[in-house]
């Protein structure tokens, strides 16, 4: 991802780290605990990365991005699947078994959804005029597409309720698809057509217990794809970004980037075939249940002692 990706990116990523009820210890200005989750692991919808899976994807068309055509949308999914795939041999080489379902919404063959963004682009949405009142303007729309999805859904034919799914927004909209796939876990990915535009990709509410973790994906490649898929499921982000100013994080993040110089949660702009998933990203999504004390020291620092899963 260029400069201005990456920046937008990690500062995101960051403050939706900083608005969880989990405590890091990654500033001084968070409480540090005895014991620390680290990850999203049995938490929210992306609850584990292992067992059955649905992707949910939903595509959006709006002014400010290209128009989807038939190749745009085809070529997307291709890279969806891709990136899935190699998740899954990942998990499959972690003794992990891992089966993803990638489903999305259609009208009557019809599949993107329209609904521009309140301004053109994504990141002139999330950060004008600021960024308190761009994530508000995003809920609202990733809502109001989630509603949209919700009406391409077979209706509920459920005889053991006697209340009605309001399909409202997104937590409703997920609500609906762990009835119809009966699965837990969801994870729900939105995408706009803007994969060779100077805009970014986007994960919300990784650590949440009151909103719908979910991701906004510009680009096709596998590799960023897959970097987003597993922010939902608790995956941290491992590279400098240009607003990282504390020198202690800076160094913890050059000690990531040098013991795991394949790892994708630091250099998804790579071909996704040279990557790899590395141990402190296998304990942040489950996979190992515990962290070795070396990552624990020279990734987060001595304070930190991480949960057993």
């Amino acid at each position: 991802m260029k400069a201005k990706q990456i920046l937008l990116c990690s500062f995101v990523f960051c403050f939706s780290l900083s608005c969880n009820s989990y405590k890091h210890g990654l500033s001084s200005e968070n409480q540090i605990t005895s014991e620390v989750q680290l990850g999203s692991v049995n938490n929210n919808v992306c609850k584990s990365l292992y067992g059955r899976v649905v992707l949910y994807v939903i595509f959006v068309d709006t002014k400010g991005t290209k128009p989807w055509s038939e190749y745009d949308i085809t070529s997307s999914l291709d890279s969806i699947k891709k990136a899935m795939q190699w998740i899954k041999k990942k998990a499959s080489e972690n003794n992990k078994y891992l089966d993803i379902e990638i489903h999305y919404p259609e009208n009557n063959h019809k599949i993107p959804i329209a609904n521009d963004l309140p301004r053109k682009t994504l990141s002139e949405t999330l950060f004008l005029p600021n960024f308190s009142a761009g994530l508000k303007a995003i809920q609202s729309w990733s809502d109001r597409i989630a509603v949209a999805a919700a009406r391409t859904l077979p209706p509920d034919t459920s005889k053991i309720i006697t209340t009605r799914n309001s399909l409202s927004d997104k937590e409703r909209l997920i609500a609906r698809l762990r009835d119809i796939y009966k699965t837990d876990n969801v994870a729900l990915m939105y995408f706009v057509n803007n994969y060779y535009s100077d805009d970014l990709s986007v994960t919300f509410n990784i650590f949440s217990r009151t909103s719908i973790e979910y991701s906004i994906v510009s680009f096709k490649k596998p590799a960023i794809i897959a970097h987003e898929f597993l922010h939902l499921f608790g995956a941290w982000d491992l590279y400098i970004t240009l607003g990282e100013k504390d020198k202690e994080a800076k160094e913890r993040k050059v000690f990531a980037m040098k013991e795991f110089p394949n790892e994708i949660m630091a250099f998804s702009y790579r071909g996704i075939d040279s990557l790899d998933i590395s141990p402190f990203t296998k304990y942040c999504i489950g996979w190992d249940k515990q962290l070795s004390q070396k990552y624990t020291d020279m990734i987060l620092g001595k304070d930190i002692k991480p949960v057993k899963y």
